[in-house]
């Protein structure tokens, strides 16, 4: 679902620039760590299809970055990104990011479309509203694809943060509402964090091709 992902991608960086603890384990996952340690609090995550980035970061605006939706940056250096763990045989580091998608059929829209075109450059973080997650993990298993690692190349948004699953699935009703008339825009841009993620879409009047419920 396009648009609660870019809701998914504002609430997170909320979230982690207001809470270092939850800053630390999301970078940690975006580098694909196994420890979330202070060091990780030099880098402030940025969305790269946020109205804010493109105001405060406009070099780090990338709106059809489909990869990396969220990245980290250094506080005292804003050209500098977080890099991944190196991996073994490595011979420069990939900067560090998150790919995030929200659906209510994630077998259909995840796995068909990105896992088994081995789009998984950067780990990919699926809030899964229907409770279909280990439907999706399972089907990977069963194909036997070790290349995927299930908690680091994909990972469940819920077993990370509940309060933004929580957040989402509350949001699901106001997209829904958008879309069949019973919200209207003048009410979407008084709501700061979806004034965020869509001020250029309304200023524009283009949300129409962008709220897309799966």
């Amino acid at each position: 679902m396009r648009v609660l992902g870019r809701i998914a991608e504002a609430l997170i960086v909320r979230e982690c620039n207001r809470n270092p603890t939850a800053n630390r384990r999301w970078a940690m996952y975006a580098r694909r760590g196994k420890i979330p340690h202070r060091g990780l609090d030099n880098y402030k995550a940025v969305g790269t299809g946020l109205h804010t980035t493109e105001r405060l970061y406009p070099t780090k605006y990338r709106p059809s970055d489909t990869q990396r939706d969220i990245i980290w940056v250094h506080v005292e250096d804003l050209v500098s990104e977080l890099i991944e763990k190196r991996q073994v045989g490595a011979s420069a580091g990939v900067p560090a990011g998150l790919q995030i998608k929200v659906s209510q059929d994630g077998f259909r829209y995840i796995y068909r479309s990105d896992i088994r075109r081995g789009r998984y450059e950067i780990p990919l973080v699926y809030f899964d509203l229907a409770n279909d997650y280990y439907k999706l993990t399972n089907a990977i298993y069963q194909e036997e694809r070790d290349n995927v690692r299930i908690g680091v190349d994909i990972l469940r948004g819920r077993d990370v943060s509940p309060e933004i699953h929580e957040w989402l699935q509350s949001y699901y009703d106001v997209v829904y509402n958008l879309v069949t008339g019973r919200l209207t825009l003048d009410a979407l841009i008084r709501d700061e964090l979806l004034l965020d993620a869509f001020k250029k879409d309304v200023q524009e009047h283009n949300l129409g091709g962008d709220l897309i419920v799966v």
